[in-house]
Formats: C-alpha cells, structure tokens, sequence
C-alpha cells in the first residue's frame, strides 16, 4: 500500500473543503492565519507580475451592456 504525504497546503486545503461541504465554519486560527498567509504571498505574486489590474468596472459595465439596462451613453 502506497503512503501519499500531503503538503501543509493540501492539508489545509482538504480541511477547508470539508468544512464548508458540511456547511460549517473555519475557526481553527492556525488553520486561517496559514491559509491567509498563503494567499497574501499569491496576491503578491500576481501584483508583481501583471501590476495593478482594473478589471472589476469593464466587467460591471460589460455585464450592464449584456443586459440591455445600460443607463449610460455609449462610449466612443
């Protein structure tokens, strides 16, 4: 029988999923704190490679477009 060894984020990872699956809550701090960690050193990561990106309000606006309820002039 073959061992699989998890890394720590794995771990976290499945820990996170079986919590929310069972419709509870994160509340182990140690288990937050590594997995906000975690993410903070990704969103960094991103930052540094793309810099800051304003996509939030072409998507708003698309959104808007898609719908048809667009209240503003169209651009151009």
């Amino acid at each position: 029988m073959a061992t699989e060894v998890k890394s720590q984020a794995e771990a976290d990872a499945d820990e996170v999923m079986r919590l929310v699956s069972e419709g509870k809550r994160v509340t182990d701090p140690e288990l937050i704190c590594r997995v906000s960690e975690r993410a903070a050193k990704v969103r960094q990561a991103i930052f540094e490679k793309h810099g800051s990106v304003e996509w939030a309000v072409d998507m708003v606006r698309d959104a808007r477009d898609e719908c048809g309820s667009s209240s503003m002039p169209p651009s151009g």
